[in-house]
């Protein structure tokens, strides 16, 4: 995945201050109600079809109805909380045992001194209510056995022991919803696979008598009607304390989420795959990111990201596919699928258009190749993050030596960051539920205690900076980029003058170099590391040979 941070990056949130929901005081009148058919967040057939009701009934259920759509004129079974029995509806899929949910709510339970409330969210409209993208939980609510019901929550209490003290809220279902979207999982099912007793499924309007008259911290999704539900509950920011308790939990990966992971690596895998063989001369940037979609769509799973597939590797954040494949261009693929239960893979391969790199592109290929197999040997238990992503930069100031590009000694290259004008980023970042695992908590679960970002240029994007850890998953993407608006900034190169090849990076930039990136997903083992990526080659010689040489 692009490996830059950026506060544009619309796959990130906001850090821990989560300024749209704040400290509220809040009485069980103080929570907005699900009404009917409404409580699945779409609108009803009334309001697709009829006139709108406008009497409102009390004000928070009129905000909840602001937040979730309007209530038709004759609904008519929406009056009723009483979910349509669903016996026949199939058991949600969930990625481990019941027993094992429990397990991570109980851990939850005894560092954490409030209730604390995991939001599975909303699907967002893509210009009215009824046309909306498809819905997806929240990370947080699904590690601890949530499933994935739109407008639902967790709701979890301080010494609970996984299961009392433990309350799975979910909307009422109505006709309507049974007829637009199917019929609801039954609360028996919900129970059994979230591993509470029935008593533990109640209806969403519950939560005010449940919280009585607690603040409760809530982990609420980039979802704006979700965060208008939590600021109508009186729910607080989580604290940093809480948002720590949660991370150190989700850093380890168990068995299930491993399993999980290696699905969404190989599904990953084989999309990548049918992309290479798919960027001949002459097809479209957009013709090879369709061949890594329909990969992923054959196996029922997601984009883990908006997918990169651009010529202009160059730029981190490249998310459009306008170009035609032209022989002797590189082609940049960054991309990763989700596996139905919603754990990550991320890959990123290097291609060059036509089959075969030239003498330069080689080399510089066989540059990031070599820092990259470094550092993914590098990756052992107890071995420090940011030492890896060092290893990594010194590697390529010394491969930038021997192509030329660079002058000097490395090491000395490596303490002035000159490899910062080509390697413009951090190394990796954790990988879960989430591409960026739990960067929705700024940096919480990516630096240890005590440990803080740097501040020059490239190494200020360095996401993680923990000791690895057995179960911990990363990513390793060293990059070289040619980057036309740093080469113009001549206050960032002109420190360089005396030790950068500016005749070649000159010829690079005439020739529309683009950059190289090579990235693998690393799970850390108890005696080293295991690449997950591995079946996927990144040899330059494998690569051409993958690669589509034929015009479409």
């Amino acid at each position: 995945m692009d490996p830059r941070e950026s506060v544009l990056d619309p796959r990130e949130s906001d850090p821990p201050s989560h300024p749209q929901h704040g400290n509220h005081s809040r009485s069980t009148t103080h929570c907005p109600t699900p009404h009917g058919s409404l409580a699945s967040g779409r609108p009803a057939i009334g309001s697709r079809h009829g006139e709108l009701q406008h009497q409102v009934i009390g004000l928070w259920k009129a905000l909840f109805r602001k937040i979730i759509g309007p209530k038709p004129e004759a609904d008519h079974v929406a009056n009723t909380h009483e979910r349509i029995p669903a016996m026949s509806a199939s058991a949600p899929r969930m990625t481990a045992p019941p027993e094992v949910y429990q397990q991570r709510r109980a851990a939850l339970g005894r560092n954490i001194n409030r209730p604390t409330v995991f939001l599975a969210g909303f699907a967002r409209s893509r210009n009215y209510i009824g046309a909306e993208l498809p819905f997806r939980a929240g990370s947080a609510y699904l590690y601890f056995g949530g499933i994935p019901i739109e407008g639902a929550a967790w709701v979890i209490q301080p010494g609970c022991d996984g299961q009392a003290g433990c309350t799975l809220l979910r909307p009422p279902s109505g006709f309507d919803d049974a007829v637009w979207m199917g019929e609801a999982v039954a609360d028996d099912v919900l129970a059994r696979v979230a591993g509470v007793p029935i008593s533990g499924i109640k209806d969403l309007d519950q939560i005010g008598a449940i919280l009585s008259d607690r603040v409760a911290g809530g982990f609420v999704p980039p979802c704006l009607r979700a965060t208008e539900w939590a600021n109508a509950c009186g729910l607080d920011a989580p604290t940093p304390e809480e948002y720590a308790a949660v991370a150190d939990l989700r850093l380890v990966k168990d068995e299930h989420e491993i399993a999980a992971m290696r699905v969404a690596a190989d599904i990953g895998v084989l999309a990548h795959r049918a992309a290479i063989e798919a960027a001949g001369v002459g097809c479209t940037e957009a013709d090879v990111a369709a061949a890594h979609r329909a990969v992923l769509i054959q196996h029922q799973s997601h984009p883990s990201f908006t997918p990169i597939v651009t010529v202009h590797g160059e730029i981190l954040h490249c998310l459009e596919f306008p170009n035609t494949l032209e022989k002797g261009k590189l082609l940049l693929i960054d991309a990763g699928a989700e596996e139905p239960t919603g754990y990550a893979s991320d890959i990123t391969r290097t291609i060059p258009v036509g089959g075969e790199y030239s003498d330069v592109q080689r080399g510089l290929y066989n540059v990031v190749l070599h820092a990259q197999e470094q550092a993914v040997a590098a990756c052992k238990p107890g071995a420090r993050f940011r030492d890896i992503h060092d290893l990594a930069a010194r590697c390529t100031c010394e491969g930038l030596v021997e192509v030329g590009l660079l002058k000097g000694d490395p090491e000395a290259l490596w303490e002035r960051r000159a490899h910062t004008l080509f390697f413009t980023h951090g190394l990796g970042h954790l990988m879960g539920l989430d591409v960026h695992d739990m960067e929705d908590y700024g940096d919480v679960a990516g630096y240890a205690p005590g440990r803080t970002r740097r501040e020059g240029f490239g190494d200020k994007y360095l996401r993680l900076d923990r000791d690895l850890q057995p179960g911990y998953v990363v990513t390793i993407e060293p990059g070289f980029y040619v980057v036309p608006v740093i080469w113009r900034n001549e206050a960032m190169v002109a420190p360089f003058a005396d030790c950068v090849n500016r005749g070649l990076v000159d010829e690079l930039l005439k020739s529309e170099f683009g950059g190289i990136r090579i990235e693998d997903d690393v799970l850390v083992t108890a005696d080293g590391m295991e690449s997950l990526t591995v079946a996927l080659p990144k040899d330059a010689d494998a690569i051409e040979a993958m690669t589509g040489a034929g015009v479409l």
